[in-house]
C-alpha cells in the first residue's frame, strides 16, 4: 500500500466521518432515552423478573448498537465490519470498561462479589468456545476464485449452538438465587436473617409499633440480586469525610457543610450561607431562584435543618422507574433536592426551573434502610394499580441517618394527627406531566452552563432531535407522585419506533465506515475492531462509570462481562442462525473471509487471562493499578491491529 494516495477528494473523507460519528450519536440516543424505557415499562406491565429482563430486554437494549449492526453487515451490506465491531467492542468493554469502573470508585478499588463475577466470567468462557467452534471450518470458496483466500463456513448447527449457549445464561440468571442457596446454604441463611420481614424491625409504624435506630445492614426485599450482592465496601469512600459544621441562621436554620476533598462531586465550593438557605419560608424558598440548580446554591453533602418550620432538606439520588431493569445505565439514577416537612416530602430534581418539576410523595406507613449501600425505599401497597416503590441513595451515612429519623418523626405525627403522609401540590408550582428527571431532547442547553461548544453541537443535531421527539413517543412521564403514566401500547409504539430508527443507524453507520475502510485500502474487520467497536461501546462506558460512582462498580464490571456474552452468542449467533436457516436454505454461511479472525479469538482469551490473573490473587479486588494496566494494554490492542494493515 506504500504510495498509494486516497482517490476521493476532501469533502468525501468529512462527510463519511461526520456520518459515521452523528450514526454513533443517534443509536446511543435512541438506545439510552428511548428503546431501554421502552423496554423497562413493558417488562414491569408483565411482571417479568429483574434477572431475566437484564438478561433479555435490557441486554438487548443496551446492545442494541452491536447486534443491529451485525444484522445491517450482515444481511445488506455483507461484510466482516459487524464481526469486527462485536469482537471489538468485546476487548473495549473488558479493559476501557473495568479501567473506568475503578477509577471511579469511591474506595479507590472495586470489590467484585465472587459469585457474580463467576457467573459471568463462566459464561463469556463458554461464549469464547463456542465462538471459536463456529469460526473452524476454513476453506476456499467456489464463488470466490480470484483472491484464492479461505472463507470461513458458519454452520446453522454451530451457530445454532453459540445462541444456544445464551438461552442457558438466561436461565441460570433466573435461578441465581435458588444455585447461590443450594451451592452456598450459609450463606442463603445470613441473608435472610438481613431481609426486613424476617426478623429485624423496619421504622416506622410496624405490628409491634417500635422504632428502632440503624444499628445493622439490612438487605431489601424485592430488590434485584446483583444490588444486594454488590459489595458493601464500593458505597464506602477512602478518605474519611471531615465532621460537618453546623451554622444556624437567627430564624432556626442550621446548615450542615459536609466537607470532601473531591471537587468533581461536589461541584466546588459554595459559601455557607447560600441562598437557598436564608432560613425563609417555603414560599420564599419556591419563588426565590427559576434558572438556577439546586447544584448551584448547595454542596452535595449539605444536610440544612430549620428548627424553626421543622424541616429538612437535602440531596439524595432518586431510582428512575423508567430504568429499573437495567443493569447499568446512564439515567439510572436522579440527583433531587429532597425537603421533609412536619407532615410531608416533596423533591425537586437537580435541573433549571426545578420548580414546575416539584414530585409528591404518596402515603407510606414504614420505610425499608439497607445501612451499607445508603439505601431507603419506601414500599407501596402493589394491589393499587399504578403505584411504585421509591428507592433512593443517600450520598452519605450522615445524610442517611438524619433522612431515616425525620421519616419516622413524619410517620408518628401523621399517625397521631390522623393525617396522610403526602403533600398536595398547591397553586405555587406549576406541576407537569413528566418525570421531571430526563430532559427532553429538544430542550435547549444552558449557555451559560454548557457553554458554546455543547450549544454548537446541540444545534448541529437539532433537526434529528426533532425528529426523535416526534416520532418515538417518550414513555418517561409520571403523575406529580411519581407514578408512571405510560401505556402498554404507547411502550410498544416506541420499541417499534426504536427499532426502524436503529435499523437506519446503523446502516448509515456500516455504510460509512466501510467506504472509510475502502479509501484506506484496510479490511472492514480492522476499522470494526477500531473506530466502529469504540463508537458503539462508549454509551456502555459511560453507564458503567455512573453506576461504579455511586457504589455499583460490581455491577459495572459485571455488565461489562454480560454485554460481551451477548454480543458473541446473540449479536454474532442469532444473525448467523436466521442467516443460515431462512436466507441460505440451511447452507453454510461462507461470505467472512479468514482476515485475521482467527488471531481475533487468540486476542480474546489472552485479555480474559489477563483480567484473572489480576483479579483473583487480589481477591477479586480491580485496583487502580489494574486499570492503568488495561488501557496501556487497550492501546496496544489498537496500535497492533494497525500495524498488521501497514507492514
Amino acid at each position: 500500500m506504500e504510495g498509494e494516495v486516497p482517490t476521493a477528494p476532501l469533502f468525501v473523507w468529512i462527510g463519511l466521518s461526520v456520518i459515521s460519528c452523528i450514526s454513533f450519536w443517534c443509536q446511543a440516543t435512541v438506545t439510552e432515552e428511548r428503546f431501554v424505557p421502552a423496554l423497562n415499562v413493558i417488562a414491569e406491565y408483565y411482571n417479568i423478573p429483574d434477572d431475566i429482563a437484564g438478561a433479555t430486554l435490557m441486554a438487548a437494549g443496551a446492545s442494541s448498537p452491536e447486534l443491529f449492526s451485525s444484522i445491517v453487515s450482515l444481511f445488506i451490506t455483507h461484510s466482516a465490519l459487524g464481526l469486527g465491531t462485536i469482537v471489538g467492542s468485546e476487548v473495549f468493554n473488558q479493559l476501557i470498561i473495568c479501567a473506568g469502573a475503578v477509577f471511579a470508585a469511591k474506595s479507590g478499588n472495586l470489590k467484585l462479589d465472587p459469585i457474580i463475577v463467576t457467573r459471568e466470567v463462566g459464561f463469556y468462557i463458554l461464549a469464547i468456545i463456542l465462538f471459536y467452534n463456529a469460526l473452524q471450518d476454513r476453506r476456499p470458496a467456489d464463488d470466490d476464485e480470484i483472491s484464492g483466500e479461505d472463507h470461513i463456513y458458519i454452520s446453522f448447527s454451530k451457530s445454532s449452538l453459540l445462541f444456544s449457549g445464551y438461552i442457558l445464561y438466561v436461565i441460570v440468571c433466573s435461578n441465581m438465587k435458588k444455585i447461590v442457596s443450594f451451592i452456598k446454604p450459609e450463606e442463603n441463611k445470613e441473608d435472610n436473617k438481613k431481609l426486613l420481614n424476617e426478623g429485624v424491625e423496619t421504622y416506622g409504624s410496624t405490628d409491634g409499633g417500635v422504632s428502632t435506630p440503624i444499628s445493622k445492614s439490612i438487605l431489601l426485599p424485592h430488590m434485584p440480586f446483583m444490588i444486594n450482592h454488590e459489595p458493601e465496601s464500593n458505597f464506602t469512600a477512602s478518605d474519611k469525610n471531615k465532621e460537618e459544621e453546623f451554622h444556624t441562621t437567627p430564624t432556626g436554620l442550621q446548615i450542615a457543610q459536609h466537607s470532601s476533598d473531591n471537587e468533581e462531586e461536589e461541584r466546588g465550593l459554595i459559601p455557607k450561607i447560600r441562598r437557598f438557605s436564608d432560613g425563609g419560608s417555603l414560599r420564599a424558598f419556591k419563588f426565590r431562584i427559576h434558572k438556577d440548580k439546586p447544584m448551584d446554591e448547595h454542596g452535595l453533602h449539605d444536610l440544612e435543618v430549620n428548627e424553626y418550620e421543622d424541616r429538612l432538606s437535602c440531596f439524595m439520588w432518586q431510582r428512575s422507574f423508567f430504568y429499573t431493569k437495567a443493569r447499568a445505565s446512564h439515567n439510572g439514577w436522579h440527583l433531587r433536592w429532597f425537603t421533609f416537612t412536619a407532615d410531608s416530602i416533596f423533591s425537586v430534581p437537580n435541573r433549571a426551573n426545578f420548580e414546575k418539576y416539584q414530585m409528591g410523595y404518596p402515603k407510606f406507613t414504614k420505610i425499608e434502610v439497607d445501612e451499607s449501600r445508603l439505601l431507603i425505599r419506601i414500599p407501596q401497597e402493589h394491589e393499587i394499580k399504578g403505584t411504585r416503590d421509591f428507592i433512593w441513595m443517600a450520598p452519605s451515612k450522615k445524610t442517611l441517618y438524619a433522612v431515616a429519623k425525620k421519616m419516622e418523626e413524619i410517620i408518628a405525627e401523621c399517625e397521631s394527627k390522623g393525617l396522610s403522609t403526602e403533600i398536595i401540590p398547591g397553586d405555587d408550582f406549576p406541576i407537569e406531566e413528566h418525570d421531571g428527571h430526563e430532559e427532553s431532547l429538544i430542550e435547549f442547553p444552558d449557555l451559560k452552563d454548557d457553554g458554546y461548544i455543547v450549544m454548537f453541537f446541540f444545534l448541529f443535531l437539532y433537526p434529528l432531535r426533532v425528529m426523535f421527539h416526534f416520532t418515538i413517543p417518550d414513555v418517561r412521564v409520571s403523575d406529580t407522585k411519581g407514578n408512571p403514566t405510560a401505556t402498554l401500547t404507547m411502550a410498544f409504539v416506541a420499541v417499534l419506533a426504536c427499532l426502524v430508527w436503529l435499523i437506519i443507524g446503523s446502516y448509515a453507520m456500516v455504510s460509512s465506515l466501510e467506504h472509510l475502510a475502502e479509501l484506506l485500502n484496510i479490511p472492514t474487520s480492522v476499522i470494526g475492531v477500531t473506530v466502529s467497536a469504540a463508537g458503539t461501546s462508549l454509551p456502555n462506558y459511560v453507564a458503567s462509570k455512573v453506576a461504579a460512582q455511586k457504589g455499583f462498580g460490581n455491577m459495572a464490571v459485571s455488565n461489562a462481562f454480560g454485554s460481551n456474552s451477548f454480543n458473541l452468542m446473540v449479536g454474532l449467533g442469532l444473525p448467523w442462525l436466521l442467516y443460515t436457516s431462512f436466507g441460505n436454505d440451511f447452507k453454510p454461511y461462507h461470505g467472512l473471509r479468514d482476515e485475521g479472525i482467527s488471531e481475533m479469538v487468540i486476542t480474546l482469551a489472552i485479555v480474559l487471562a489477563l483480567f484473572l490473573l489480576l483479579t483473583i490473587p487480589s481477591g477479586f479486588v480491580v485496583k487502580k493499578w489494574h486499570g492503568i494496566l488495561y488501557i496501556f494494554v487497550y492501546m496496544a490492542y489498537i496500535l497492533n491491529a494497525i500495524l498488521q494493515v501497514y507492514l
